[in-house]
Parts: C-alpha cells; structure tokens; sequence
C-alpha cells in the first residue's frame, strides 16, 4: 500500500509576505485536505512585533479550513503566524508565515488629493522697511537718508526764495533811483527855460 501523502496549506487570509492597511479580526488557513478535529491538537499562535500572542479563543475547524480570532486592538507591524493542525491521514503538520499591517498614523498622514497646504492660505508676511544692522541697532540702506534729504532740499527751497526776494528788492530800488533821477533831470531843464525867458 502506498503512504498517504500529509496535507499541505494552499493559502491564507492574510497571505504570506502581504501588507494590509488594518488588523484583520480573525485569519484563515486552508489546507489540501480536511483536518482532523478529534485530537483537539490543532493550535494558532499570531505573535506581535512587542511578542505578544493576539490570538484570542480557539481555533475552528471547518473541513479544508481553520480559523483563528484575533485581538481587536493589536499593534501595528509585522505579525508572525505559527500553526500546527492534523492532517488527514492523522500526522501533525506545522509551520509558519508572516505579514504585516500597515501603520495607521501613515494612513492619515497621506494628503487628499487637490487640498493644497494649510500655510499657503494664510496671509503674506508684511515686508520690513529695512533690516537692522546686527550689533548696532541703526537701520541701514536708504531709510536714514531721508530726513537729511528733507532738510537740504527745504534749505535750498528757502535759500531760493530769499534769493528772489533780494533781487526782486534791488531791481525795484534801481528802478525807483533811475525814476528819481529822470525827475530831477526834468525839474532842472524846467528851471534853465524858465531863466531864459526872464532874461
């Protein structure tokens, strides 16, 4: 008679070697063939990263399958799965498997798509006038010119109109001298004429 060949898993939920975005409540092995459940040997065993045990309650048998619960609130990470069943030709078979599920955080950090960033709405920052010299406390560039500039085109502006004024002033004084004169040039012709009649 030929030996009877043991069973073997054919897959599991969550696969081997997988990542899934968030801890399953419960694992499922599937085998070649239907377990034996009379033995009671069946056993799962769902380690943590931390070495926790996450495996919660016993295992259910339901022909070609096994089913573990887990804890609802496992960490995340990598998990390491360690089953030992009966095959059905009566031999125990074991082994082992590992996946891995996603961190949360990294999840809700992932941006929406077309949402720009918070600090792009905020307001601009106001430009400074000028930048303080570091260690003297003076403002430097043009912002210190300006008063000066104030006072000298006020100078000149006022240097200007006194100037005006003066000339203005002399212009008038020369006009009033060349009227007198003329008077008193008239006023002496008049004076000869009037000696020559008489005479």
């Amino acid at each position: 008679m030929p030996a009877a060949a043991h069973d073997e898993l054919l897959g599991s939920y969550p696969a081997a070697g997988s990542t899934i975005d968030g801890s399953p409540a419960e694992i499922t092995l599937t085998f070649s063939g239907e377990l034996l459940t009379d033995l009671q040997s069946a056993t799962i065993e769902v380690i943590a990263s931390n070495g926790q045990d996450v495996a919660v309650d016993d295992p259910s048998v339901v022909d070609t399958s096994i089913t573990q619960h887990l804890d609802p609130d496992p960490p995340d990470g990598a998990f390491v799965v360690r089953w030992k069943v009966v095959s059905s030709d009566g031999h125990p078979i074991s082994g082992e498997y590992t996946y891995s599920v996603a961190s949360r955080d990294a999840s809700t950090d992932t941006p929406t798509p077309g949402r720009t960033s918070d600090t792009s709405s905020g307001p601009s920052p106001t430009p400074t006038a000028y930048v303080s010299n570091p260690g003297h406390g003076d403002p430097t560039g043009g912002g210190a010119l300006i008063p000066t500039l104030g006072i000298v085109t006020g100078a000149a502006i006022l240097g200007g109109a006194v100037l005006v004024v003066l000339m203005v002033g002399r212009e008038r004084r020369r006009r009033d001298r060349s009227d007198a004169a003329g008077s008193v040039d008239a006023d002496v012709g008049d004076e000869s004429g009037a000696t020559d009649d008489r005479s």
